[in-house]
């Protein structure tokens, strides 16, 4: 078995069947899609899309292991990352 399987294997029992988690993930993203389309008549930008989906992927491995504090983490510094690229736009926009 080679060290990437490995890490497969041990991702599967932390996190569940990959193929399951990734439906999950892009049943959520089009979940988000559909309502800002809904909401704007527009499509979701391809960042928003990313943005979300680091999210999502986390969600779908929460689903199995919601005390995994690390995926708590990691949503929480997504968001944060998130947070700053919006912030700096603002910024950027009034000072241009």
């Amino acid at each position: 078995m080679t060290t990437t399987d490995q890490v497969i294997k041990e991702r599967g029992e932390v996190y569940g069947d990959f193929f399951e988690g990734i439906t999950l993930e892009a049943q959520i993203i089009q979940l988000l899609k559909d309502r800002y389309k809904h909401h704007y008549g527009l499509e979701m930008g391809l960042v928003y899309q990313m943005y979300f989906s680091k999210i999502a992927m986390k969600l779908s491995r929460l689903a199995i292991t919601p005390d995994h504090v690390d995926s708590w983490t990691d949503i929480a510094g997504y968001a944060r990352l998130v947070e700053l690229h919006l912030l700096k736009r603002v910024e950027n926009a009034k000072n241009p």
